[in-house]
């Protein structure tokens, strides 16, 4: 299996892909503890208001996967580093629409879900791109002043 750290681009992804694990634990189990977990852990790293914002978009693209595919879907738990088939799937649906690749996003919605077209999983994450370019940005590492000297 592969690692987090193979398919997640930025800590944004990384982000997205927890908060769907718990988002996916809290369905499986009926247990509301989950989904706070999600608040939880994006409040902390983004404050209250754009935290709040980043798990819905993440909670309606989890909703959207739902109601559009038939079959089973595989998540791991949210502090695992190993990411499932599916997992990578999502990662690289919701990658399609931060960089903008809509054709792409409606091909990779299609193939994920087993439909010839999955309108509102790609609406879904059309919604979602500022909130996660927003997040990616508050969460990079700080840069370099320009013209720093690194020794």
């Amino acid at each position: 299996m592969r690692r987090v750290a193979d398919i997640c681009g930025d800590e944004a992804d990384i982000l997205a892909l927890s908060v769907a694990r718990f988002v996916a634990a809290g369905y499986m189990t009926s247990d509301v503890a989950c989904w706070n977990a999600a608040f939880d852990g994006a409040e902390q790293l983004l404050g209250p208001t754009e935290g709040c914002r980043f798990v819905a978009c993440v909670v309606a693209i989890i909703r959207a996967l739902r109601a559009e595919r038939d079959g089973d879907w595989s998540f791991m738990p949210a502090s695992c580093c190993r990411v499932t088939g599916h997992e990578c799937a999502l990662v690289t649906l919701i990658n399609r629409g931060r960089q903008r690749l809509w054709t792409d996003l409606e091909a990779a919605a299609a193939e994920i879900t087993g439909r010839e077209a999955a309108p509102r999983l790609v609406a879904a994450v059309r919604a979602a791109v500022g909130p996660l370019d927003a997040a990616a940005q508050r969460l990079a590492p700080a840069s370099c002043p320009a013209g720093a000297v690194l020794h």
